[in-house]
């Protein structure tokens, strides 16, 4: 590849043909695109590439004013400068595949729209709507806009078999032209023919690929879109979250909680009343539904005695009036104890 020497400018033909080596090794090579030389080849393309058009854009080389026919031959190979970036972009693997083909995407279309305004080709596609237009041999016809339908679906496949005939036929014009640009002595008619055609083949390609990539945009878009609402969600989720449970100690009345609490001033105190309703709060406890309960005790502590007393009574009175349910029971129970040994159920007691 053509080198500047140190403390020597780079001229604008070393620098095409350098993004054009690198273009040919990427071309030929069968090595992964992930691979260390296809990356290193990738990124020496860009890198040339993006000198080279801002060198063209400093000498204002081309102009929406002119024609085809009034760039020379040598500029001529220029207006592939946009063409090679994208192609490079592609072949670029980052994190940040989204930003990577957007920026593809804008070097094809910037292509594009400069073949468009020098009539290189008849039809051009892939522009934004209101920039596409149909050249016709009598002048520039708007391309018909509508929703699509069964007619537009004919055209597109028409247009697609046509356009992959057209690229076969420009490669083998271009392998007969090479021959001769490759000669020390060639003429300027072949050069240009040889650039001419290339544009064309060119324009097919970004074409084509920026199908693939308006498509990709798309997919990677959603696929943003619906990680950012999963990350979003997730975000509610922790916010939402109930804090850590800190450490406590439970007193039974306030007279304890004064004086573990003047101990422990670290740790908060709370008396059974107030861890049961903390609990009932934060919905970590359901209350009981009946009968004697850690709330019952801690709500009213002499009315829980009173019920349990109470209870008591009924009991003794049941077994004085004979009750026959309860003498059952007290039947069953002595005749389980006669048959049962005390330490049966121990297997450590077996001997």
């Amino acid at each position: 590849m053509a080198q500047a020497e140190p403390g020597q400018a780079e001229r604008l033909p070393d620098l095409f043909e350098n993004v054009w080596k690198a273009w040919e090794f990427l071309e030929s090579t069968q090595e992964d695109t992930n691979s260390y030389s296809v990356q290193k080849e990738a990124i020496k393309g860009l890198t040339d590439g993006e000198k080279a058009i801002k060198m063209v854009n400093d000498l204002a080389l081309f102009s929406s004013n002119e024609s085809i026919e009034e760039v020379t031959t040598n500029e001529l190979r220029y207006m592939l400068l946009p063409a090679f970036m994208g192609y490079f972009i592609q072949k670029r693997v980052t994190k940040d595949r989204l930003q990577l083909v957007r920026t593809g995407k804008a070097y094809f279309e910037d292509f594009l729209r400069q073949c468009k305004t020098y009539r290189v080709v008849k039809v051009n596609a892939h522009l934004d709507d209101d920039e596409k237009e149909e050249v016709s041999e009598n002048g520039v016809v708007p391309v018909a806009r509508g929703p699509p339908g069964m007619m537009k679906m004919i055209s597109d496949r028409e247009s697609k078999i046509k356009a992959f005939k057209e690229q076969k036929e420009l490669e083998v014009r271009l392998a007969e032209l090479k021959q001769y640009v490759d000669k020390e002595h060639v003429d300027d008619e072949v050069k240009r023919d040889y650039y001419t055609t290339l544009l064309k083949k060119w324009v097919n390609i970004a074409s084509e690929d920026l199908s693939g990539i308006n498509f990709e945009i798309q997919m990677l878009e959603l696929r943003e879109d619906t990680q950012s609402d999963a990350e979003a969600r997730k975000e509610d989720y922790k916010k939402k979250k109930l804090p850590p449970m800190r450490p406590f100690i439970i007193t039974k009345d306030m007279i304890q909680k004064q004086v573990f609490g003047l101990g422990y001033p670290s740790i908060p105190t709370l008396t059974i009343e107030e861890f049961y309703e903390q609990k009932l709060k934060d919905g970590t406890f359901q209350p009981p539904m009946a009968g004697h309960s850690m709330q019952d005790w801690a709500e009213n502590p002499e009315l829980d005695k009173e019920d349990r007393e109470r209870e008591d009574e009924e009991k003794e009175k049941k077994i004085e009036a004979d009750d026959p349910e309860d003498l059952q029971k007290a039947r069953n129970w002595d005749e389980w104890k006669d048959e049962h040994r005390r330490g049966w159920g121990n297997r450590k007691n077996m001997g």
